[in-house]
């Protein structure tokens, strides 16, 4: 009989247990050889954090196997894009009319068997942070052969021998998908399906169209904005050059749900950010910036300045976890200071409250109108050493405690 054991749904939320970690315990296991897995929606986050076991795995001559929902733009352009890289097989099912929705994460050895079955999708709300309910199955084979056979036929029923819904995923295909805009763009933010077109199946033939007449026309003007004049495009251009000398400011966001960094504010109201940081991820931070500061003296270069300013919601967090300070709907004035290679964000309001060492969350908020949604935990609160953990990178320099951060 199969032993098992449940995430219950306040575990993820907790921290008390979260499937991503049981995930990997797996993958780190010497005796388990295959691992599958099928889900509705996937994102690069989870998929980031697996990479060097998943490369172990592969190394090790195991094998891997999923399979992916794309409906409701649940999945991204790169979980796939990661997938191909990095697992042996790779599926994609829908059929128009019924949404796909199943949950289901495996693996097998000689001796034993496991298998993850609940409500979690491959993404960081699934594999973390949501309420979710899986329940662990643990089989000893070869005793419970036929046993973990009836899990693991859920699995492979759904493989294109049997399911004509499903199809093996290959570059060109996962081209055809992002065309079709069947998919998520992580690397655009508000990129969801508010906005973009919403799918409505991946079809296998050439079948007609329905003569479906298309919405009006977006407005030139306005909506899109008047075409730059060349003086505009060449301060733009000059903004950009000066951040390039140090900063690969082209490069595409990379898909994460926030940073947490150790912050030390000014007493003018200036926060410095890590170089390291927006080397990593310019995108994250609005980069590169078109605008330029205004210099108090005529005769000095002002610097590259991110504009309009992002708008931003902030709460500073003291003892027992109370919010002592907040500001909603902050313009965040934002500049990348030539000298230092750095970016500083001034929020004068905040220095009476934040001291140093405290803990800065920001996270690309959901809401339209922001840009940001910023935490500040100082080291009063409770959760200041929980996330301190996730600051995993050191600063360089940055006095006789150099600052630390992560992403997350």
């Amino acid at each position: 009989m199969p032993t098992f054991s449940i995430i219950a749904p306040l575990d993820q939320p907790l921290g008390n247990r979260r499937l991503l970690e049981d995930i990997k315990r797996c993958l780190s296991s010497k005796d388990l050889e295959e691992f599958g897995f099928v889900v509705a929606f996937a994102k690069a986050g989870p998929l980031y954090r697996l990479q060097e076991l998943l490369e172990k795995w592969r190394t090790a001559g195991k094998s891997s196997v999923g399979i992916f929902g794309i409906d409701h733009l649940g999945t991204s352009i790169q979980a796939l894009d990661f997938s191909l890289e990095h697992l042996d097989r790779v599926f994609f099912t829908q059929h128009r009319g019924n949404s796909f929705h199943p949950k289901v994460y495996w693996f097998r050895g000689k001796k034993r068997a496991v298998a993850f079955i609940g409500s979690n999708n491959l993404t960081m709300g699934g594999m973390e942070l949501n309420f979710e309910a899986t329940i662990e199955l643990n089989f000893e084979l070869p005793a419970e052969k036929e046993s973990f056979e009836d899990v693991h036929r859920m699995f492979s029923a759904l493989l294109p021998e049997t399911c004509s819904a499903t199809q093996a995923l290959t570059r060109e295909l996962l081209g055809q998908l992002i065309q079709d805009q069947l998919l998520l763009d992580e690397s655009k933010k508000g990129s969801g399906v508010s906005g973009t077109k919403r799918a409505t199946g991946y079809a296998k033939n050439n079948s007609p169209r329905l003569p479906v007449r298309p919405i009006s026309s977006l407005p030139p003007k306005g909506l899109l904005g008047q075409i730059a004049d060349k003086k505009e495009l060449q301060q733009k251009a000059a903004a950009i050059a000066i951040q390039a000398k140090s900063i690969e400011v082209t490069k595409p966001l990379v898909p994460v749900m926030g940073l947490a960094m150790q912050i030390k504010p000014h007493h003018n109201g200036e926060i410095f950010l890590s170089r390291t940081a927006a080397q990593q991820n310019p995108a994250f931070f609005g980069m590169p910036f078109t605008g330029e500061t205004t210099p108090k003296k005529g005769t000095n270069s002002g610097y590259p300045q991110r504009l309009p300013d992002p708008i931003v919601n902030i709460a500073v967090f003291g003892k027992r976890n109370e919010l002592i300070f907040s500001l909603e709907n902050y313009p965040l004035n934002t500049v990348f200071y030539e000298e230092k290679k750095e970016i500083r964000v001034t929020a004068s309001p905040l220095v009476e409250w934040v001291p140093e060492y405290s803990v800065m969350v920001m996270t690309l908020s959901e809401l339209p109108e922001i840009e940001y949604d910023i935490a500040i935990f100082t080291p009063d609160s409770p959760d200041h050493p929980t996330w301190l953990a996730v600051c995993n990178q050191t600063m360089p320099g940055g006095g006789k405690v150099p600052r630390k951060f992560g992403w997350y």
